[in-house]
């Protein structure tokens, strides 16, 4: 028996791997579309339905599967140019079993259950919704609230702290530093973002930068020249493209790397909206990177700037104080191998603009309506145009048309130009520093300038920041030393 999708004895070591068993006969299977909506943008998604016999009984199971885009050719050579079918089958076959079979009592319950990947073919998985997980039930995927987001910094923190904890083990055993990343390893090497001619996934970042440069002129304040402006964002832009990659001054892990809200499966109780337990599914563009970077990013496209504000500041700290007890476990102490809160905070500064780019850039990607990308996803030629050539004039288009999109891309892009003009200071600096001075979240950041204090060419600035607070507008003055592998620290307040 076999199928256009999978053969029975895919089948057969499917549901052996599921029931951990080889005492049964599989009778029959099926497949079928598992979304009646937009399908996978990097695979198609299929529901595998399965009858087995078990001793004479007759027992179903049901079982998620993911499958090479075959059908789309861009899609199919999109994801071979990166890798991202054998990145995945890394992440399942070699690196999580390494974990598991490394780190004493650690366990590998943040992903669901993986039963069998072949090359640019199929990857199988349990069927989540058995055991009521699904994508977030919120009214926008781009609008998380706190329960959801804490539950994905915890998820996060476990992942990253096995990471960090295989490198120590392994470096014990071996009598010298050992890292998951030497700068060989192909599968977890920056996937999108490799200045090479031809390559898809740098394709899609200069298509995608061609319509942040567009949107400029749309957000930008009166009366700051727009041409001023794009040099300083192609400053920006070259900058964060040398940072997508794994960096040497600090810590790294194997990073998700596509953290977003349909990456994401949440527990709930029936019917309810409040989750109870969090998983990370699709692991297509894993790379070796700092751990800051799957936390930013999942928090760059799930919340919007006020939101951030109040929270920010709390998640950085909810999401280490994770990771150091994850760590503690497993009888590392996260001060000892250049992970205290500081040596964190730091490498979120670092990594800032990169952060500030792709958040822009999957905006692009991910928030048009789902009527725009079913007409996508059916029109080849403008699906290569979307992701390969510029997104241009689908950008300026769904700018005009769609309320949501406008308003997250004006988020987006209205950060952009902050950090392109004042790029010694981040609005993340001004939480923190906004916080500190006075002693509460509760305020609207209006806006903020950075300048050169005095002649010194040297790192430091001063740092103008408007808030309403209280009703009334205050205006704060602070000298702040700005280094290249810090984050921006008060000397001290002018005014």
């Amino acid at each position: 028996m076999t199928s256009d999708v999978l053969a029975l004895e895919d089948c057969y070591t499917i549901v052996k791997n599921y029931i951990n068993s080889e005492n049964f006969r599989v009778i029959s299977f099926k497949t079928s579309n598992y979304f009646d909506e937009v399908n996978g943008f990097l695979g198609e998604h299929v529901l595998l339905e399965t009858e087995v016999d078990i001793d004479g009984e007759k027992i179903n199971h049901r079982f998620f599967l993911k499958r090479f885009p075959y059908g789309h050719q861009q899609q199919g050579e999109y994801l071979k140019s990166m890798d991202g079918w054998a990145r995945e089958i890394y992440f399942y076959e070699t690196l999580l079993p390494n974990l598991k079979g490394t780190l004493p009592g650690y366990t590998i319950d943040f992903v669901p259950q993986y039963l069998l990947g072949k090359l640019d073919d199929i990857m199988v998985f349990e069927d989540l919704s058995l055991k009521n997980y699904h994508m977030p039930r919120k009214p926008s995927l781009n609008l998380l609230d706190e329960d959801h987001i804490c539950l994905i910094l915890k998820t996060l923190a476990k992942y990253h702290a096995g990471c960090l904890a295989f490198e120590e083990y392994k470096s014990a055993e071996l009598g010298y530093e050992y890292r998951l990343f030497s700068g060989d390893e192909k599968l977890i090497q920056e996937p999108l973002v490799r200045r090479e001619d031809g390559f898809l996934g740098y394709a899609w970042v200069k298509g995608g930068v061609k319509a942040l440069d567009a949107l400029l002129a749309k957000v930008a304040p009166s009366g700051l020249s727009v041409d001023a402006l794009r040099q300083k964002f192609r400053i920006l832009v070259d900058k964060a493209l040398n940072l997508m990659k794994h960096q040497t001054k600090f810590r790294n892990v194997v990073c998700k790397g596509d953290m977003w809200a349909k990456n994401v499966m949440y527990k709930y109780i029936g019917d309810s909206t409040q989750p109870i337990e969090a998983l990370l599914v699709d692991f297509q563009l894993i790379r070796y990177h700092v751990p800051a970077h799957d936390v930013l990013l999942f928090l760059s496209l799930t919340t919007d700037s006020a939101f951030r504000q109040r929270k920010f500041s709390f998640f950085m700290k909810y999401y280490h104080n994770h990771l150091k007890e994850e760590l503690e476990k497993l009888q590392i102490a996260a001060d000892d191998i250049q992970m205290s809160f500081d040596d964190y905070l730091k490498s979120v500064s670092y990594i800032m603009p990169e952060i500030k780019l792709q958040g822009a850039l999957q905006r692009l990607q991910q928030c048009g309506s789902k009527e725009f990308f079913i007409k996508l996803l059916n029109d080849k030629e403008e699906f290569i145009k979307f992701v390969f050539v510029d997104k241009t004039p689908f950008a300026l288009e769904l700018f005009d048309s769609d309320s949501n999109f406008r308003a997250l891309l004006t988020e987006a892009v209205e950060e952009l130009i902050e950090t392109s003009q004042f790029p010694a200071v981040f609005r993340e600096d001004c939480y923190r520093i906004l916080e500190d001075e006075l002693g509460t979240t509760t305020y609207e950041l209006v806006g903020y300038k950075v300048t050169k204090y005095g002649k010194n060419e040297g790192s430091l600035h001063v740092l103008d920041i408007e808030v309403l607070f209280n009703r009334q507008s205050r205006k704060l003055s602070f000298l702040v030393k700005s280094e290249e592998f810090d984050f921006a620290r008060v000397v001290k307040k002018i005014k």
